[in-house]
C-alpha cells in the first residue's frame, strides 16, 4: 500500500471515529432531554407513530377521496377490493336533503342499501382503506438526505 492511500485511510477512519463521537454525544444528549422531561430515558418504540401516520392518510382517502368520486389508483384499488369483497359494485350518492346513501349497482340495477347493510358496508370499507393504506404507505424507509 502506498504513503498516499495509508494517509487516505487514516483520514477515513479519523472521520468515521468523529462521526461515531457525535452519534454518542446526540445519543447522551437524547436520553438527558428526556430524562429532563420525565419521560423514559430510551427512544421510544416507532410502531404508534407509524400507526398513528397511517391512520390518518387512511382517514383523509375515506372521507375525502372514496365519497367524492376520485380516480386516483389508491382510491380505485380499495373501491375493486370493496366490490370483491361485498360480492356486488357499490356506488355512493348524496341524494338531494340527505347525506351519504350507499346503493348496490348489479344487474337489476341501482338499489339503496338497507341502515344495517350500509354501516356493515362502511365498516369493512373503513377496515380495507386502513389495510391497504398501511400495506402501501412507509412499507420502504424513507430515503436518508446526506
Amino acid at each position: 500500500m502506498s504513503d498516499i492511500a495509508v494517509v487516505r485511510l487514516r483520514q477515513r477512519v479519523q472521520g468515521y471515529e468523529l462521526q461515531l463521537l457525535a452519534a454518542r454525544r446526540l445519543t447522551r444528549l437524547r436520553t438527558r432531554m428526556r430524562l429532563a422531561a420525565g419521560e423514559a430515558p430510551h427512544d421510544p418504540d416507532p410502531s404508534p407513530q407509524r400507526g398513528l401516520y397511517v391512520e390518518k392518510v387512511a382517514q383523509e382517502v375515506y372521507e375525502s377521496l372514496l365519497f367524492t368520486g376520485s380516480d386516483n389508483p389508491v382510491v380505485e384499488e380499495i373501491r375493486r377490493a370493496l366490490s370483491e369483497r361485498v360480492g356486488f359494485t357499490v356506488r355512493f350518492t348524496y341524494p338531494p336533503g340527505e347525506g351519504l346513501c350507499l346503493v348496490r349497482q348489479d344487474d337489476r340495477g341501482a338499489r339503496r342499501l338497507s341502515s344495517e347493510l350500509q354501516l356493515r358496508v362502511r365498516r369493512l370499507l373503513w377496515r380495507i382503506t386502513r389495510e391497504k393504506i398501511d400495506r402501501s404507505m412507509l412499507d420502504k424507509p424513507a430515503p436518508v438526505c446526506s
